[in-house]
């Protein structure tokens, strides 16, 4: 169930795994590259713990009528997005973890635990107050967080656990929660500039059939550069994909690409080759 408390529940669930899983590693494992452009191991560990510091900020302001962002946060008030948030991300992280030093791991896990304490005490009422959350996308609802947090720490768990280990499924208990995620995540600016040859067909209708924890079907339709995603309807697909739950949710946070997975079996595809290949490319970029 995709309820507030089942979300608050899973963030202590993936929060603690993740502990467990650092608590394994050796030294040098730390320093390895992530799935993160850029970042080691350490650096996704101190962008997890830094977040939750900001998030767990920003709701406590909130829950007592201050939504405003930070003034001594960059970025500050004006607006950053693309590249350039971005880098904010990246430098905030590494600077954070240099910070820490040999404290990270243990911050990390306190963050979090201080992080679900606070939403576990939240009252019916508090879930819509305003909250800060990026410049560029003003205040949002308290309720808003709870998945936000989700999204971070199942998606970055993958991004280590994928570079250090043999296999790094996502868990079953997150699946649900980031497929109900994905279609507001694909409507965000970064997922737009879908570029179709002028002699396809539009709207292109990509069809994914899904099985596994959350088996279902769904139509990703570009149209004017744009995707949207909507329950498979009565309308035939141009291309249709067909793979588990994990594949489908990783290849739409941009961690695999159309052609890794066909290599590793993991994913079946019957369609027109030119939609296909504009499919892999909106991948890449997005």
């Amino acid at each position: 169930m995709n309820t507030l408390e089942n979300q608050v529940m899973l963030i202590q669930l993936e929060s603690e795994r993740l502990t467990q899983y650092l608590h394994t590693l050796p030294p040098d494992a730390w320093c390895q590259p992530s799935a993160c452009d850029l970042w080691e191991v350490r650096d996704v560990v101190g962008h997890l713990a830094w977040l939750a510091e900001v998030y767990a900020d920003a709701i406590t302001r909130g829950v007592h009528g201050d939504a405003s962002w930070q003034a001594d946060r960059p970025p500050g008030a004006a607006p950053i997005e693309g590249a350039a948030f971005s880098a904010y991300l990246a430098q905030s992280a590494i600077a954070y973890r240099e910070h820490l030093g040999e404290q990270l791991l243990p911050t990390f896990s306190a963050r979090y635990g201080q992080l679900h304490h606070l939403l576990a005490g939240l009252t019916a009422q508090d879930w819509d107050k305003p909250c800060a959350f990026w410049p560029s996308e003003g205040t949002v609802p308290v309720r808003r967080f709870p998945l936000q947090t989700m999204q971070e720490l199942v998606i970055h768990g993958w991004d280590i656990r994928s570079r250090l280990a043999t296999a790094a499924p996502l868990s079953a208990e997150s699946l649900p929660v980031l497929m109900a995620r994905l279609p507001a995540r694909l409507g965000l600016p970064r997922y737009a500039a879908f570029r179709l040859d002028a002699r396809q067909p539009t709207p292109v209708r990509y069809r994914f059939v899904v099985t596994g924890v959350v088996p279902s079907t769904h139509d990703l339709i570009v149209e004017h550069g744009k995707v949207r995603m909507e329950p498979a309807g009565g309308a035939a697909p141009h291309v249709t994909f067909r793979c588990e739950t994990g594949t489908f949710v990783l290849m739409m946070y941009r961690r695999l690409t159309l052609h890794a997975v066909m290599a590793a079996g993991q994913l079946v595809v019957e369609g027109e080759q030119g939609l296909i290949a504009a499919f892999d490319q909106w991948l890449k970029e997005a």
